[in-house]
Formats: structure tokens, sequence, C-alpha cells
């Protein structure tokens, strides 16, 4: 497994700085309500309006980071991003009583963050050259799900001990992590990145080397005739639904329909939380040499299996047997999601050109936006009407995702390459009938 892991080598800062971001933001989000509740004035209803509306300023906010992404480069947006939530965290410090200061700071908030997840993956394929990128996802995975556990619980520890100062700490850690990111990416060494509009990243899954023809300029035009990436980006959603589907509405169930403990919410997301840290690099050994689109199947089939699971805690007398299948849920949840994570965005990196890869993460990224939005309106609607009404819609979706899975496969290249070892200039097209995958 240690020979599977990338050469990280000259860029142990960059690394550093995405445990840190990470770690920053596990101290705050499971306080991000609370923290407004218990230091200001505001009501619960008028903080989740501004919270709420900064997160629908996400959806045109991720375009225009993929803008400046092809513009300035990732690592620029990057640091941008970092700098911007540092900004944005420091004014949650001197919110009071004002509507007006919460909703602008959590737009600066919300504005950085969305940058960060269109730059991010366009920064790993820049560090990693291109090769080898689901390594470099599961290792900084690894890191990142670390960073938030152990966030979340010294923010617990924060709360428990300093009451309402704990609060303020949790913020301003969290405003020096992004800062402190900002300067170490700034700082890393950078080997192999190549600025916006290289011409040495490979073209959109055509098998040709841009030194060989010229790249064209990035423009939304040129990017939304990509019809076969747009199918990827519908497909993009309806995986990002089922990831935030069960987040959301399936500690909600465990305890609201099936009569669980009050425990059982915290216990499935901090297994989720350990397996995703523990099992990015695992999984990722396991599905390295086979191809993309297999995984992303297998992923689904999963994600499918563990929301029938759930359906199964509903009809099963034992508390202590429902307990076991929540678990077992868990665990098939988080296997499909580390597939995903380590496969989707270099699919999104190898469609695009160095001068659109901002553009092709932007579009990709749209999916958790405007899931973001949908998820919760559509679960609670969906736990009103019974636990079949619930997942077995989830269920079906997995089933329809293979479907397009299987048919986006056919007409996009870099769905095909293989998991770790794919040349983006192998003419891969040509290699599907010759081993009979």
């Amino acid at each position: 497994m240690r020979a599977w892991l990338p050469d990280a080598r000259g860029h142990r800062r960059l690394f550093s700085a995405l445990s840190i971001d990470a770690l920053g933001t596990g101290l705050f989000l499971p306080f991000s309500v609370l923290y407004f509740t218990a230091t200001t004035d505001l009501t619960l209803g008028r903080v989740g309006l501004a919270l709420s509306i900064a997160a629908l300023i996400r959806i045109p906010a991720t375009p225009a980071s993929g803008m400046f992404c092809d513009r300035f480069g990732a690592r620029t947006t990057v640091i941008v991003s970092n700098v911007t939530q540092a900004i944005g965290f420091l004014n949650y410090l001197l919110v009071d009583s004002s509507f007006a200061h919460l909703l602008v700071a959590a737009i600066v908030v919300q504005v950085g963050n969305s940058a960060f997840w269109v730059a991010y993956p366009a920064l790993v394929h820049d560090v990693a050259e291109g090769k080898q990128q689901e390594s470099w996802f599961a290792l900084i995975t690894t890191l990142r799900h670390a960073g938030l556990g152990v966030g979340a619980l010294g923010a617990s520890l924060a709360v428990a001990v300093g009451g309402k100062n704990g609060y303020f700490a949790i913020v301003a850690v969290n405003a020096v992590s992004f800062a402190v990111a900002a300067v170490l990416t700034r700082l890393d060494a950078a080997r192999g990145a190549h600025p916006a509009g290289d011409s040495s990243s490979p073209t959109a899954g055509n098998g040709l080397d841009d030194s060989d023809l010229p790249e064209p300029p990035a423009s939304w035009a040129t990017t939304l005739r990509d019809r076969p990436f747009l199918g990827f980006v519908a497909l993009n959603f309806g995986l990002a639904l089922l990831s935030l589907a069960f987040g959301l509405a399936v500690p909600v169930f465990l305890v609201d329909t099936v009569h669980l403990p009050p425990w059982i919410p915290g216990t499935v997301l901090a297994v989720n939380a350990v397996l995703s840290a523990a099992g990015a690099t695992p999984v990722g050994a396991a599905i390295t040499g086979r191809r993309r689109h297999r995984s992303l199947l297998a992923s689904q089939a999963v994600v499918g299996g563990a929301y029938v699971v759930v359906l199964c805690c509903a009809y099963v007398r034992s508390a202590a047997f429902s307990i076991c299948l929540a678990l077992a849920s868990v665990v098939l949840m988080t296997v499909g999601e580390l597939i995903q994570s380590l496969v989707v965005s270099p699919i999104v990196n190898d469609c695009a050109t160095a001068a659109s890869r901002g553009r092709y993460n932007s579009l990709s990224q749209m999916a958790f936006s405007i899931g973001d939005v949908v998820t919760p309106v559509l679960m609670t609607t969906l736990l009103a009407h019974g636990p079949a009404a619930t997942w077995l819609p989830m269920a079906a979706l997995a089933l329809v995702d293979m479907l397009g899975i299987t048919l986006l496969a056919k007409r996009l290249p870099a769905m095909r390459r293989r998991v770790n070892q794919a040349d983006p200039t192998e003419p891969d097209s040509r290699l599907i009938e010759a081993d009979g995958l």
C-alpha cells in the first residue's frame, strides 16, 4: 500500500495547509448554528434564514469561481479562498444583533468556500502533474477527514470547558487556520504546477498532447458545448444528492421513526468520519487498475445497498439489530462515498484542458451547491410519507446513476481510464476492445 501512495516530497506545506484548513472547519461545523444562537441576540429563525440565503449565493458564486480559477490559476484561487474565509470568520466574531452583518459575513464565507472547492481539484491535478491523481486525492482525503475529526473533538471540549468563550475561541481559531493555510499554500514548493492556460496539460480526453495542437481559449461557450461532460454534471447531481441525503436524513429517521437512542446520530457521524479518514487509502488501493466507470458503478451499487439496509431498520423489531443495521449502512455508504471522491475529480480534470479546468470543476461543484439547497426540502418531504417512500426512491436513484454511468462511459474517455494508472496521453478509447472491458 505504501508503494501506491504518491511522492509528496516538495508539497508538505500544501498538505499541512489542507489539514489545517480541515481542522478549523471541523472546529466550527458542528456548532455553525449554535454559535450564533449562543453568542448573539438573533433568533434561531433569523440565523437560519441568513445562512440559507448565503448558501443560495453559492450557486452563482461557483461558476464565477471557475472563471477566476482559469484566469489566475488554481493555487492563487485557493489562497484567495482561504483569505476570504478568514475575513468572513473574523466578522462572525463581531456579529451581535444585526441580521445584515450576519448575512454579509455568511455570504463572504460561502463565496470563499465555493472558490476553494472549485480550485482544490485543479490544484491537486497541478501538483500531481496529471499523474496518479487518485492517490493524491486519497492521501489528502485522509488528512482532511483526520483534521475534521480532531477539530470536532476540540470544539466539543472548548464549548464544554469555556462555555460562551469557548464558542468565540472556536471561530477565532478557525479564522486563524484559514490565514495559516493561505500562507502555507503560497509557500508550497509547487513542483510541477502549471499556470492557468499552460499548454503542457492534456486536452480533453482526445489522446493528443497540447504541444501538438494549439489550445483554444477558455470560454463558457466552448465548455457548455461539451455535451458528454454536461451529462456527467447531471450524473454528478445524482451522486451528490445520494451523499447529502444520507447525512441529513438518516440520523433523523433512526431517532424519530425507528426510535433508536438519541446517541445514534452522533455515533453514525463519528463512524463515518473515522472510516473516511482510515479508509481512503485502502479503498484507493483496492480500485487501482480498474476502469474509473466500473469503480463508479460499484460505488452506486454499494450506496443503493446502504439505503436498502436503512429501510430494513424500520421493519426490525430488535433495537440491537436495528443498531447493527444502521452501522452496516454507514460502512456501505462510506465506502461508496470514498470511491466517488477518489474518481469523480480526476474524471473532471481529465475532461478539461489546462485553460478550462476551473470552469469544468465549477460545473461539477454546482451539483453540490444545488444539492445543498434541494436536499433538505426533498428529504423532509419524503420522511413525512414513511420509510418506503423515503428510501426506495434513493435506492432507485442509485440504479439510475448506474445506467447513466454506463451510457456516459461510451462517450467520455476520461471515465474509461484506469484508476491511478491512466496516462492522459494514452488513446485509451482503443484499449476498451482489446482488454474486453
